[in-house]
């Protein structure tokens, strides 16, 4: 999924996210995606003190590439 996001197609997470990840907490991880200076997973999470599962990162982090970089 990461690499069809990656070529350009936009993709819509929200009906699983919004039920697994609190819209706050998605905001919070949106907001450090914008100003971090890696879109690095493993950083992300030690960031949040592993608030998220790799999973739940991994998919905010598609999210996040499908609405802002694409």
């Amino acid at each position: 999924m990461e690499h069809i996001v990656l070529s350009g197609t936009k993709v819509n997470l929200d009906y699983y996210l919004n039920e697994e990840v609190d819209e706050a907490d998605q905001g919070e991880v949106f907001d450090y995606f914008m100003e971090a200076e890696s879109d690095d997973v493993e950083e992300a999470l030690e960031e949040f003190e592993d608030s998220f599962s790799e999973k739940e990162m991994r998919l905010l982090r598609i999210k996040f590439l499908s609405e802002v970089a694409n």
